[in-house]
């Protein structure tokens, strides 16, 4: 069997979930770093979403492929039930919980009042487009959901159309240079598009053509490509003048030289047991860690415990972890069991 043969019939890649943690953890610490931290290094946490965009595209676009290749056409009903079944019982559930905790809590704050004034964009996954970070913001993280919805939303729909993959790469070439341009000329008319999902939509069109994979695995198959990446990534994230389109691209590479091949220097970490588990729920953790972030903090403040330090990251981590498994397991699978299937 050819190596593109062995990529085509990989069921799971065992290194996303991997990365997923990374992702999840990185988010974390960027709400949560001690204050001693320069705001540089917090704030690099925050990549941990571009990261998930890059494997969100990745992953979607392979799935729908795929689907295509072996079905001759993509069902789109069942692809938007699925996806509907795997994020809106969670959020929404999320978002009602968020509406009693701010009545109870925050109702006369201006950041409460706020948070209702907003909460047509949080439903309508529209926040991306219409809720500014202007201070203290009520559910703010919500808008990377907003934006990959906007992708779920449109991307099958043009990959259909298209009628080929060729095809499809047009439309997201276009977008990812537009958008790769206006950051260049300091415009912020295209900022609410992740590159990141666009360039792993891309990867996962180069992917399944056995030339693009060909090329792809002499560049990113090697077994020090990410020993090149690793720094080139962490090089553009801390280098205030490096545009931000460079480490969009280099983290959709990052995915691509994790699913090339299954033997990367970095599988053994990235498929552990702890780490994978970590991965296959942070979605729940994603959505939870704020609250479990905000219940450590006032915890602390009830003891009249330090609130600045690492003792903040690690106890939101672990409480998050306790969360979102909670919810995994009594929530989340009762909808995932309605599709056949536990789908990350």
């Amino acid at each position: 069997m050819s190596n593109h043969s062995r990529y085509l019939s990989q069921r799971h890649f065992g290194s996303l979930d991997g990365l997923r943690a990374i992702s999840i953890l990185a988010v974390i610490w960027h709400h949560t770093a001690p204050a001693w931290v320069s705001p540089e290094l917090a704030h690099i946490g925050a990549q941990g979403v571009t990261l998930f965009f890059a494997i969100s595209g990745f992953l979607i676009t392979t799935l729908l492929l795929r689907e295509r290749e072996r079905n001759g056409a993509i069902d789109l009903k069942a692809f938007y039930w699925r996806r509907s079944l795997r994020i809106f019982p969670l959020y929404y559930g999320v978002l009602l919980l968020y509406v009693a905790v701010v009545l109870a809590l925050e109702r006369n704050t201006a950041a409460g009042q706020a948070f209702f004034d907003n909460l047509i964009y949080f439903a309508s996954y529209t926040s991306n487009l219409f809720v500014a970070l202007d201070g203290r913001v009520i559910f703010y993280f919500a808008w990377s959901l907003a934006a990959e919805e906007q992708f779920y939303l449109i991307w099958p729909v043009v990959l259909l159309l298209s009628g080929t993959a060729s095809r499809a790469c047009i439309p997201l070439c276009l977008v990812f240079f537009a958008c790769a341009a206006a950051q260049l000329m300091g415009s912020r008319v295209l900022a609410a598009i992740p590159l990141a999902i666009v360039a792993g939509a891309l990867l996962a069109i180069t992917l399944h053509s056995k030339r693009g994979f060909a090329v792809l695995q002499a560049i990113l198959g090697r077994s020090g490509s990410l020993f090149v990446l690793m720094p080139a990534l962490a090089l553009a994230l801390i280098t205030a003048s490096v545009p931000s389109f460079i480490a969009h691209a280099l983290f959709a590479a990052l995915v691509g030289a994790c699913v090339v091949r299954e033997n990367h220097p970095a599988a053994a970490l990235l498929s552990l047991k702890p780490i994978a588990y970590i991965g296959s729920i942070s979605y729940g953790m994603y959505m939870l860690h704020m609250l479990c972030k905000n219940a450590v903090t006032k915890g602390l403040g009830i003891f009249k415990l330090p609130a600045d330090g690492l003792e903040v990251f690690v106890l939101t981590a672990l409480l998050t972890l306790v969360a979102a498994s909670l919810s995994f397991r009594y929530y989340e699978s009762f909808f995932l069991k309605l599709k056949g299937e536990h789908s990350r």
